[in-house]
């Protein structure tokens, strides 16, 4: 059950939408041929969301497929003021779509956006047919990395609902007391993380760490995680080994894995300390971080920390044991590290 959040009565303007899943909605290409879910429609076709982060001269122009019976935008139940208007400027539009593993997460967002009452039925750039309803210039967007699509959007009563577009407001103008809603918030408000509107590689760095990791398991005889679930396993047990660590440290605690380029934030005196959490089955002599990882790391005004929890079992897709190393203070010293790949930029 959603957790109430009565005492907070003024939210932004803003919209939640969901769409298909995608990596990049930069158009049809292998591998992101269309969008997955989202409807009914994308099913047998290419949902119109397709587009949604392709920077079209400048700008964005996103899709949504409001309910069948009501196919317009209420602007009132953004803006009480704006039940006259058929433009409303201003709005966070926040997208969401489900995982195919499972789950309903932000997959990115408009800031300041343009969002219209009525389909605009052909947008500028886009294939004929491929319109939108709100828009905004490219630099007001984020689309995050598939590791830091996290943040869960519970569907049905209480959560988003069965339809695709969610607003902040009821019908009444009050703002409904839901506190999934005021965490999305905050996390949009929040996020320091990778946008792969401007950092496309950045999407690849789960991945390439993973297959780095599994490649130094390989090499030691040991386990490793061949699956989504399994990595997930490792790493929520490595997170909750790091967590009683710190709090046992006489540290207040909080996970900022979702929205920021490291793990922990750890508060004690006045004081933060920023914490890298690593979780392997190896022996943990080596590692895997990657390139945000490592420029934060490398940060002169950051109070930073590594934990590592190593030697993890797994089996049955459950992660269990494990010893700890904690480098507290941690100074990463760039002769230690291993360049893997590079982008080379022409």
């Amino acid at each position: 059950m959603a957790r109430s959040s009565k005492h907070v009565t003024r939210v932004p303007k803003v919209l939640f939408a969901r769409i298909g899943w995608m990596h990049f909605y930069n158009g049809p290409v292998p591998g992101d041929e269309k969008p997955i879910g989202g409807g009914r429609y994308n099913k047998t076709e290419v949902g119109h969301e397709v587009y949604n982060f392709r920077t079209i001269n400048g700008h964005l122009y996103g899709y949504f497929q409001p309910t069948m019976r009501a196919h317009s935008i209420a602007l009132e139940r953004i803006d009480p003021g704006a039940a006259e208007n058929d433009v409303l400027d201003g709005v966070l539009v926040i997208f969401v779509a489900r995982r195919p593993e499972g789950g309903q997460v932000i997959v990115g967002w408009y800031s300041d956006a343009k969002v219209r009452r009525q389909e605009i039925k052909t947008s500028p750039g886009k294939p004929r047919t491929f319109g939108h309803f709100v828009s905004t210039t490219r630099g007001n967007g984020v689309l995050l990395p598939s590791d830091k699509r996290r943040l869960e959007i519970p569907t049905g009563g209480g959560g988003m609902g069965q339809a695709n577009v969610c607003y902040a407001l009821e019908a009444t103008g009050a703002v409904k007391p839901y506190q999934w809603l005021h965490d999305a918030l905050e996390f949009v408000a929040e996020y320091e993380g990778s946008n792969i509107l401007d950092n496309p590689e950045a999407d690849a760095e789960e991945e390439s760490a993973s297959a780095a990791e599994n490649s130094l398991a390989r090499s030691q005889g040991q386990g490793f995680a061949r699956s989504a679930e399994e990595r997930q396993a490792i790493e929520k047990h490595a997170m909750r080994a790091a967590k009683a660590y710190f709090r046992n440290e006489g540290f207040d605690v909080e996970d900022v894995s979702t929205k920021r380029s490291y793990d922990l934030l750890c508060l004690r005196r006045g004081r933060e300390l920023h914490v890298e959490v690593k979780g392997t089955t190896t022996d943990g002599q080596t590692v895997v971080l990657t390139n945000n990882e490592v420029k934060h790391a490398c940060d002169p005004e950051m109070s930073c920390a590594l934990y590592i929890l190593h030697s993890i079992r797994l089996s049955k897709k459950k992660a269990t044991g494990g010893e700890q190393r904690v480098f507290h203070p941690w100074e990463l010293e760039r002769r230690q590290l291993t360049p893997i790949c590079f982008t080379y930029r022409l």
